[in-house]
């Protein structure tokens, strides 16, 4: 019995070694080798740098993701608490606390508000003269969804909104993101050039639950290793005492 627990605990402590080396992987792994590349951020009024700033209360959150195999820039974003409704929201290509008029920024400009990012049936109407995409203005408080469609050879060029030149292709495009990071800025009638801006980077380390969970993991794995060994030695001196006699 002590002989097959110890063998138990062997094939158990094997199990868990593996899975958290596979785990420190998949936590500690090159990043350039993965096809999805996440940028985040809080947006918030501290961060608008054009038009004088801003004293908004409003915040939102917002997450583009980089597909380096399907060659899309997907924009999720949302925000609450606008002055008023927002005509328009970009995603530009300059560093925090940069404008995107100093150069040599401004290579990329994107509007993520239209009809298909904000639904018809969620828009609301603007009471200005907006200058957006969207048929009408996105609420104070919403949500969308964009996706940029590129290939492997367009790095925005093609689609850029002058003096917006674009990269020259998509790795290009990869690249300047995930060394400065891009920024999305909303627009309404009070602060037509932005309410509220936030710098979306790529994170320089793992979460701290994933951490937290590793660390658990190798825990766990010394114990259960404590515990093999002092099953191991039971079953040592059980066999010694049995052949003593």
């Amino acid at each position: 019995m002590v002989r097959g627990s110890a063998r138990g605990h062997a094939v158990r402590a094997s199990f868990l070694y593996f899975s958290i080396a596979g785990a420190g992987i998949a936590l500690f792994g090159p990043p350039s080798q993965a096809s999805l590349i996440t940028l985040s951020g809080e947006l918030d009024a501290a961060q608008v740098v054009d038009g004088g700033g801003s004293t908004s209360t409003a915040t939102g959150f917002g997450t583009v993701t980089i597909d380096t195999t399907l060659f899309t820039i997907t924009t999720d974003l949302s925000w609450s608490g606008l002055s008023g409704p927002a005509d328009r929201a970009h995603l530009h290509d300059a560093p925090a606390g940069q404008s995107r008029f100093t150069p040599p920024n401004d290579n990329f400009f994107h509007e993520l508000l239209n009809d298909t990012s904000v639904p018809l049936s969620v828009q609301v109407p603007c009471g200005f003269f907006g200058g957006g995409a969207m048929t009408s203005c996105a609420p104070t408080t919403g949500t969308a969804h964009d996706v940029l469609q590129l290939s492997a050879g367009d790095g925005y060029a093609i689609s850029a909104v002058p003096p917006a030149t674009g990269f020259p292709d998509f790795a290009a495009l990869t690249a300047a993101f995930v060394a400065d990071g891009v920024y999305i800025d909303m627009h309404t009638a009070l602060y037509p050039e932005g309410e509220i801006r936030g710098q979306l980077l790529v994170p320089s380390v793992p979460e701290p639950t994933s951490l937290a969970l590793f660390g658990a993991g190798l825990l766990g794995f010394g114990l259960l290793r404590r515990r093999g060994k002092a099953a191991w030695a039971s079953e040592t001196i059980f066999n010694e005492r049995r052949f003593a006699l």
